[in-house]
């Protein structure tokens, strides 16, 4: 199931075409655990970019400095300032522990020094710096992390999962644990040893994920993302994403098309 679930559902940050950062996709092999490698140039921003919960984790590499830290799933937004050049991987929260063993309740909300959790990242990180190229990095990045994968996964959470990305984030965690025949407590127990938080947590950032990627369409209707998301009213929904995003719905979509218009323009 672990296979399926990056075929429906991909993250997305406030500014998909921010032309500060440059993604590039893994391989095939690991297209279920990580959702991209990144690199930011020192400077490239013009202004703050807000990062935005994305049920993501990450390892960022300083160019410039050698540091590196791992920075774990978090549920709240906040502005990124671009001073350095800068290396990153990018996981889905639920696949970190299948590259490293420790207590995955420990990378929730979590700033860490990656050399505490993944096997020979100094030499790692090292070969990383000493790259010329990003091809070069992404290619060192990929044997790394392919050495570490252990494939393994608990499949109740992995298809409570499957389940909550297709019911767009509507759903309790008694539904969750009815689909998959354990009890909740069996289930809560799971998600905290699987990924770090509980079922309600990962549902709820999915949810926000989600109608984030649904509110940036040309084609959106605040009334038809309340019905699909399962809120109450129009106010439940526009006061649960700025809860998550830090600014109002529609701020949050001037925002998007006015920064991508701009970087767009600038980088052509």
């Amino acid at each position: 199931m672990a296979f399926s679930i990056d075929s429906i559902f991909t993250t997305r940050t406030a500014l998909p075409k921010n032309g500060g950062i440059v993604e590039i996709e893994p391989t095939a092999a690991l297209r279920p655990y990580v959702r991209c490698f990144w690199t930011c140039e020192r400077g490239k921003f013009t202004r703050s970019t807000r990062i935005i919960p994305d049920c993501c984790a990450d390892i960022i590499i300083n160019l410039d400095d050698c540091g590196a830290g791992f920075v774990g799933m978090c549920t709240d937004s906040f502005a990124a300032e671009n001073i350095d050049t800068v290396f990153g991987i990018r996981f889905y929260a639920w696949a970190v522990p299948q590259f490293t063993r420790t207590n995955a309740v420990q990378l929730f909300n979590a700033l860490i020094n990656p050399q505490n959790l993944f096997s020979n990242f100094a030499e790692f990180k090292d070969s990383i710096i000493a790259a010329k190229r990003t091809a070069e990095r992404v290619e060192l990045a990929q044997k790394y992390l392919l050495g570490l994968l252990d494939s393994r996964c608990d499949c109740d959470v992995m298809n409570s999962l499957y389940a909550i990305i297709r019911g767009n984030g509507n759903m309790s965690v008694g539904d969750l644990s009815r689909g998959i025949a354990v009890s909740k407590r069996t289930l809560e127990r799971k998600f905290m040893q699987s990924i770090g938080v509980s079922p309600k947590t990962i549902t709820e950032a999915i949810r926000y994920q989600l109608l984030w990627q649904d509110c940036i369409r040309n084609n959106f209707c605040a009334l038809d993302s309340v019905e699909k998301f399962g809120y109450y009213d129009e106010a439940h929904m526009h006061n649960d994403f700025k809860k998550y995003h830090g600014i109002g719905l529609s701020e949050a979509r001037r925002e998007y098309y006015d920064l991508s218009h701009f970087y767009n323009t600038v980088t052509k």
